[in-house]
């Protein structure tokens, strides 16, 4: 599966993109894991690729995203393109108008209502599109969560991923 992560710098994309990947080693899977983003530390584009699969894994980019999670307008128009025709599209629904059909969540919001940090933003998304896909499991996520962000950070993050998950079961 090719997924692919977009935003705008500060939003922690990249760093939800290497937590997926490490998610998907935790589980024994082959997994790339890349990203490109701009200079400017906030507000340039942030995108974050993550292919995951059993079999060996021959190209280093998303060729055509599977799914793609889209967090800011930016991050979409970027990267819309690189969307398959019937690929899945995340989004989130107060910061993206999209010109396909979608699904989503005010994620910013459910960060900011859930943790009082709109930062968190990048581990509700990573929690609902692991619901919605189920392409590791949520305690694989836990444990690379763990693992990856600031120490200090973890019950946080560990709070807006689950808050995410269960929005991504409804």
């Amino acid at each position: 599966m090719q997924i692919r992560l977009a935003g705008i710098g500060g939003q922690g994309v990249v760093l939800a993109g290497v937590i997926l990947g490490e998610a998907a080693a935790i589980e024994g899977l082959n997994v790339v894991q890349t990203q490109d983003y701009s200079s400017a530390s906030r507000g340039g584009h942030s995108v974050a690729d993550v292919i995951i699969s059993r079999d060996p894994i021959y190209d280093i980019i998303v060729t055509k995203a599977d799914v793609l999670v889209a967090l800011a307008q930016l991050g979409y128009d970027t990267t819309k393109d690189s969307l398959k025709e019937d690929g899945l599209l995340i989004i989130d629904t107060d910061l993206v108008k999209p010109d396909r059909e979608f699904i989503g969540a005010p994620f910013t919001r459910i960060a900011e209502e859930t943790t009082g940090i709109a930062l968190t933003v990048n581990m509700v998304a990573l929690g609902y599109l692991v619901a919605k896909t189920g392409i590791v499991k949520n305690e694989s996520v836990e444990e690379a969560i763990r693992r990856r962000v600031p120490k200090g950070t973890e019950e946080i993050n560990l709070k807006a991923f689950r808050v995410g998950y269960e929005e991504g079961l409804k």
